[in-house]
């Protein structure tokens, strides 16, 4: 019973006898004396609001309170050794002395182009320029593929990624398990096969742990394999990309070739002549032959009219041949032209030589500018071609898969002291939490 509530029923008891007090000793009435300053002591305090048991705890603390803390302490103990210590000394000796020794294997390679690099483009990769755009972003795609869901796919048939993962299988802490779904097997795989990029220097690193040296390689050569033949599909798609243009450009140019001559072989059936600018060129000159002669003949009569009768035989026969040879020459003029406008001659077109000429003539200029065009169409498809041969990619492996002879994995001390933090943490967040609702309430 605390102070005050003796005091209470000290106060209690004298009222409740009222009439007949004893004569106190001296001893007695100074004990009453106490008594009575402790009472309005405990009056002015809960008048003013103050609790007198908590004042007197704080100020002398009791049993009681000491035996509280000391249990709240032992509880607090208690919970640092079974959630701490415990788990953590648990998880050191299995990372000690249950855990499989882990071999890894190392393996690095650059992406690189077999174009020649510009002397103004030198500058730029030691700049930080990076080089060549192409060989980073398909370095990016080198290191993407290893770590995705299609290397696992591509990966040879005679490794068994499952076998090879589970040889410790008592350590089912980093083993893999067995029929897992692919999510898994590729975050398992993830875990064990580390890949980076330097883009300072375009190389790919690659390391891969397993429980057998000889395992860690062979996983290894199959990565740089797999890795090299997508660099050779990359290149591969990268110069048909390149060379697919000019190859549509020089089939364009091929069929509009083909058309025009087919144009051109059907003119020449319809109208059975190879060239009509010779057909031309022998009919002037046929009509220039007999206007020649025929102004030859009429020389000869104007020189025989001096001193020959009109009606004589030899001006006759003369005047027959002037005759032929001015018909002949009609006949021929006709065989180029009519004469008039071209217009409404359409039908007639087999037998006018001028309409023929423009049409050969429309359908030669359309076949050399088509051959033109093709003949440019094959240049600039070989130029493409010697381009994209030029932009080949290949895989440069300047590290070989290693052969490990140590263990290096896992890090037990690491692992252990981390897992001892992380417990801990956690234990201090609690007990933090704790003191903080306590305080509060």
């Amino acid at each position: 019973m605390s102070s005050a509530n003796k005091l209470s029923e000290a106060e209690t008891r004298s009222e409740g006898k009222g009439a007949v007090l004893s004569l106190p000793s001296k001893k007695g009435a100074s004990a009453a004396k106490t008594i009575q300053r402790e009472g309005k002591l405990v009056a002015r305090l809960k008048k003013s609001g103050l609790d007198p048991q908590k004042l007197l705890d704080l100020a002398l603390p009791s049993t009681t309170a000491r035996s509280v803390a000391k249990t709240r302490h032992r509880l607090i103990l208690l919970g640092f050794l079974l959630t701490v210590l415990l788990p953590s000394t648990v998880f050191s000796g299995y990372m000690f002395f249950w855990a499989s020794d882990q071999y890894h294997s190392t393996t690095a390679f650059a992406v690189r182009s077999s174009q020649p690099v510009a002397a103004t483009e030198i500058l730029g990769m030691v700049m930080g320029g990076g080089g060549s755009e192409s060989t980073t972003s398909n370095s990016y795609i080198v290191t993407d593929y290893i770590q995705s869901q299609a290397i696992l796919k591509d990966l040879p048939v005679d490794i068994d990624l499952e076998a090879i993962f589970n040889r410790e299988s008592s350590d089912f802490l980093f083993s893999m398990g067995s029929e897992l779904p692919i999510e898994d097997r590729l975050n398992y795989w993830n875990d064990m096969v580390d890949v980076s990029f330097d883009a300072t220097s375009s190389v790919i690193y690659v390391e891969v742990r397993s429980f057998r040296p000889e395992d860690s390689v062979t996983i290894a050569e199959a990565v740089l394999e797999r890795s090299e033949i997508l660099v050779n599909k990359l290149s591969e798609a990268n110069r048909r990309q390149t060379v697919r243009y000019a190859e549509e450009a020089v089939a364009r140019a091929e069929a509009r070739l083909k058309a025009i001559r087919k144009q051109m072989l059907a003119y020449r059936q319809e109208t059975q002549e190879v060239d009509p600018e010779a057909n031309a060129e022998i009919t002037a000159e046929m009509i220039a032959r007999l206007d020649q002669e025929r102004a030859s003949r009429e020389a000869e009569k104007a020189t025989l009219m001096g001193y020959l009768d009109e009606d004589s035989p030899r001006i006759r026969m003369l005047d027959q041949q002037i005759a032929s040879l001015q018909g002949e020459i009609t006949s021929v003029r006709k065989r180029l032209g009519t004469g008039g406008s071209a217009t409404g001659e359409a039908g007639d077109r087999r037998n006018n030589l001028s309409l023929r000429l423009a049409d050969y003539s429309e359908l030669a200029v359309e076949e050399e500018f088509a051959q033109q065009l093709y003949v440019t169409s094959l240049a600039s498809l070989e130029s493409a071609r010697r381009e994209a041969d030029n932009k080949g990619l290949y895989l440069a492996t300047f590290i070989h898969p290693t052969l490990s002879e140590d263990a290096q994995y896992p890090s037990r001390f690491l692992y252990s002291l981390g897992a001892f933090l992380l417990l801990a943490g956690l234990w201090s967040v609690v007990v933090l939490l704790y003191y903080n609702v306590r305080d509060r309430t």
